[in-house]
């Protein structure tokens, strides 16, 4: 019996997902620090990015515990979710004040348009790029679990 495990992502694509991060919040950070707004409106931004950065993360863990978890209930009613209602509401309402806090921020500033969009871009990139992240990082702890099992199997079958 020669099982073969199919990794889900590459190395090409763990790397890139984890480029992107650190670009975004490099290029968040450059903009924030180059530009001459009073210190408490640089630390308003960067909180917001920071509040957006975590909860994308938490939002793409609750959102795949939740999918997994229902599936495995499919099978077994009593198996237990990972998530309460109430994280997975907390996840949801901390990435839409974050989103709401930085825009509404944005919007009311007296910046120019292009500044404006830097910044959208950027918060955007940050917030694909840290579920991407979150993903790869699962993703391949389960895959270094799964090979080594696979592992032991062969190495007990002989």
């Amino acid at each position: 019996m020669n099982q073969h495990y199919r990794k889900r992502n590459t190395t090409a694509f763990t790397l890139a997902s984890y480029f992107a991060l650190a670009a975004g919040l490099f290029l968040f950070c450059l903009g924030v620090y180059n530009d001459t707004w009073e210190l408490n409106v640089k630390g308003y931004y960067l909180l917001c990015m920071v509040l957006i950065t975590i909860s994308c993360i938490v939002m793409q863990k609750v959102v795949r515990d939740n999918t997994e978890d229902r599936e495995i209930r499919l099978e077994n009613p009593k198996h237990r979710m990972r998530n309460t209602s109430a994280f997975t509401g907390m996840a949801i309402a901390g990435l839409v004040i974050g989103y709401a806090m930085f825009f509404i921020g944005l919007y009311n500033a007296p910046f120019e348009l292009n500044v404006k969009g830097y910044y959208i871009a950027v918060i955007l990139l940050i917030s694909y790029s840290a579920i991407g992240v979150q993903k790869v990082t699962r993703d391949n702890a389960e895959d270094k679990d799964n090979l080594a099992e696979l592992e032991s199997k062969r190495d007990y079958q002989g």
